[in-house]
């Protein structure tokens, strides 16, 4: 612990502004993650805030457009857009499956169309069809000046939860 608190005063003393934004943006992600021991630490690492429909015919999902998750374009880095997609139609896939059960990726089909800058990105899911085995959705993700930065599909294989 004492080694972690020199690493880390050491850093932050020569720690650039950019630095010192990435440093409290992931101070902030395990401060959520505390709060919410449901949730996953690359939701709190994302500022993830999620939302679902009335009727629970779709999930969304919007986060910050952060120098963490920007590639060396100084845009969002696909990878993050790609967590993005999965992340907000795999939530929506458990939101509408019993306790009982929960799902899996089994493929994901990604189209990138504009790149990710701005402010903030949300990703909104719908369902296509939900099977006893299988559920297929769509997902799309707009910056904040309403433009589509990427499309997808995927399937979720249903499972049974493990009783721990």
């Amino acid at each position: 612990m004492a080694q972690l608190k020199t690493d880390f005063e050491k850093l932050l003393e020569d720690a650039s502004d950019e630095e010192k934004e990435i440093l409290s943006i992931v101070l902030q992600a395990l401060e959520r993650k505390r709060a919410k021991p449901s949730s996953s630490y690359i939701g709190g690492l994302l500022g993830a805030e999620a939302e679902a429909s009335e009727d629970s015919s779709s999930f969304s999902i919007s986060i910050p457009n952060t120098p963490l998750i920007q590639n060396a374009l100084n845009i969002v880095h696909g990878g993050i857009t790609a967590t993005l997609l999965d992340s907000t139609m795999g939530s929506l896939v458990h939101w509408i499956l019993p306790e009982s059960h929960a799902a899996v990726t089994t493929e994901m089909k990604i189209n990138y169309v504009a790149p990710g800058t701005g402010k903030q990105l949300t990703c909104k899911a719908e369902l296509i069809h939900k099977g006893t085995k299988i559920v297929v959705t769509e997902g799309k993700v707009f910056r904040d000046d309403g433009v589509l930065l990427a499309h997808s599909t995927a399937s979720f294989f249903i499972i049974e939860r493990k009783q721990l």
